[in-house]
């Protein structure tokens, strides 16, 4: 008889439970009263240019690392540009029911959604002058 080695996973979190963080994270940060603006991106391969909100969770990051609580990204901003470019602006990830991180660009935090909403838009209207000019 062959035995099964059992794994203890203290970290990880399952799809189900990142859903409702996702719930919360957005209410709790004010985030989701900004991101209702934005249309969801598309799954289609030929999208029109303009800001997404994409709120797909990697289920990657759900994964137990055995030393902390992983902290997901529950929702990304998307810039599109007239070659169906995509530019990653920023995203809020969730940690534990506890906190969470307004982000744009690189290891940026924001202190409040309006803050970070903002931001994403300035640099949203970056890539879109940078696109005109292009043409």
């Amino acid at each position: 008889m062959m035995k099964r080695r059992m794994t203890m996973s203290r970290y990880k979190l399952n799809m189900s439970d990142a859903r409702n963080m996702q719930k919360w994270a957005l209410e709790v940060s004010g985030a989701r009263k900004y991101l209702k603006t934005l249309p969801e991106l598309p799954k289609t391969k030929k999208i029109i240019p303009g800001i997404y909100v994409g709120y797909d969770i990697d289920e990657n990051e759900l994964e137990d690392d055995g030393l902390d609580y992983c902290t997901p990204e529950i929702a990304s901003i998307w810039a599109i540009d007239s070659n169906g470019e995509e530019t990653n602006l920023g995203g809020i990830r969730a940690y534990n029911w506890e906190t969470f991180w307004l982000e744009i660009g690189e290891d940026c935090e924001v202190d409040t959604a309006e803050n970070w909403f903002d931001l994403i838009k300035k640099e949203y209207e970056k890539i879109t002058k940078s696109d005109r000019e292009k043409t």
